[in-house]
């Protein structure tokens, strides 16, 4: 079920991002927009669309399973297996990424190419809180062992004193970075209780439901965005940093999911279903990172070309025209077939050894202590930097500088990280003769 969850959750956001993705072009410049911002009922879509939560749910399962299976082997060993899988693909898109936003950049004006760069590491968020959340596994499986309600609770509390520091005392922003940590551990941990104390069908319902009247209650009394997913104009995101409502929505998804055990699994059990399933998770990681960046291709085709449905500015909203969702079959279909081929080509490097990653190490092996601490450290610095760069984009890489949550980055600065990280993954965990 476990599998199948990660993949129906990948198409999701696939398509989703197809679906709600709006770009308004103003004599040559363009602006971001989405298409459920003009209607606000309609945010109401993305408490079914945000779906991010059943990712770190599934990882939680996945890290439970594999420590439970793998500890005498080592926190190092485990770790590596599990980082240097999802690492390689990474190493692909900024090898071809990398160099491609130079040149966009150097031949197009800055107002034109940096809002369209800055999605291209946009998404890689997902994967900096998923380094760090795996780092952190074995901790919340040992602490789920000893205290399972209470590490529930702990991250709750952690999360709402988080947003009464940010929003009620206006405290820094950058305190929130914290619940990037927080609420991820939290999805995640609903996953090590599926795996070790799996709730009963209709008790996992009625505690969704609860949790559906409880977010509602907050969004309304607390005055939080009712938008699961950031939307233009909103001065506050629910995903970035998270916040409250996100973390009891992942509650009410995980155990949605939790409830349909039975289903699921009947359902992910016939053979075009499970073949799909499949399909999915051997191509997840290259899928991710490479379908925004096809997206934003095609609207740049749609430009130049003249094809494409009419985006407007209503009410100071950017919108779909009158003629949009006509035109939008027709951008669905294509924006598939280009993520198609970009996959069919690229995938066989998600699964293949990278010369300079995954070979063989000719450092001294550290000892236990010292490769536990050098691997968890890399692997933080390595998601640390992936936030970083989820903020900056690609545009003026590597030394334009903005500022988030308070904080000036730059993608330099974020690339520096990433390699110090990577290198302390290859020290401590990399396989020895």
């Amino acid at each position: 079920m476990i599998d199948g969850l990660r993949a129906l959750s990948l198409s999701v956001v696939v398509l989703g991002h197809c679906f709600m993705a709006l770009v308004l072009w103003n004599n040559g410049v363009p602006t971001l927009g989405n298409s459920l911002a003009l209607h606000k009922p309609m945010q109401l879509l993305t408490w079914a669309l945000q779906i991010m939560p059943l990712f770190f749910f599934a990882g939680g399962a996945s890290n439970a399973i594999t420590w439970r299976a793998k500890r005498s082997s080592g926190y190092a060993t485990w770790l590596w297996g599990r980082a240097a899988r999802l690492l390689r693909p990474l190493w692909v898109y900024f090898a071809i990424m990398a160099p491609t936003a130079l040149v966009v950049a150097h031949f197009g004006p800055i107002n034109v190419t940096a809002p369209l760069l800055l999605l291209t590491t946009q998404l890689l968020w997902f994967l900096g809180a998923y380094l760090i959340v795996t780092a952190l596994g074995p901790i919340f499986f040992n602490l789920h062992q000893n205290r399972p309600y209470s590490t529930m609770i702990m991250l709750v509390v952690i999360a709402v004193i988080v947003d009464i520091a940010r929003f009620g005392l206006h405290g820094p922003s950058a305190l929130g970075l914290i619940n990037f940590v927080v609420v991820w551990c939290f999805a995640a941990q609903l996953g090590i209780w599926y795996v070790e104390r799996p709730p009963k069908s209709w008790i996992a319902g009625l505690m969704a439901m609860g949790g559906l009247v409880t977010n509602l209650l907050i969004v309304k009394l607390a005055h939080y965005p009712l938008s699961m997913v950031g939307m233009p104009g909103e001065q506050v995101s629910n995903m970035a940093p998270p916040t409250v409502p996100l973390m009891v929505h992942s509650l009410v998804i995980c155990m949605i999911a939790m409830s349909c055990v039975v289903p699921l699994r009947k359902f992910f059990a016939r053979d075009r279903a499970w073949r799909y399933a499949v399909l999915i998770n051997t191509v997840a990681m290259t899928l991710y990172l490479w379908h925004l960046p096809m997206l934003i291709l095609l609207v740049v085709l749609e430009r130049l070309t003249g094809f494409g449905g009419h985006v407007k500015l209503s009410h100071g909203v950017i919108a779909a025209g009158a003629n949009y969702w006509y035109w939008w079959p027709v951008h669905l279909l294509a924006f598939i077939a280009m993520v198609l081929l970009i996959v069919r080509v690229l995938w066989v490097l998600e699964n293949t050894p990278l010369p300079l990653w995954d070979a063989t190490s000719r450092m001294p092996q550290l000892t236990t202590r010292w490769s536990g601490i050098a691997i968890g450290l890399g692997v933080t610095l390595c998601g640390a930097s992936l936030l970083m760069f989820s903020a900056t984009g690609l545009g003026g890489f590597p030394t334009r500088v903005i500022h988030y949550a308070g904080l000036p980055l730059s993608s330099g600065l974020a690339l520096a990280v990433l390699v110090v990280g990577a290198a302390a993954i290859r020290i401590a965990g990399a396989p020895r003769h």
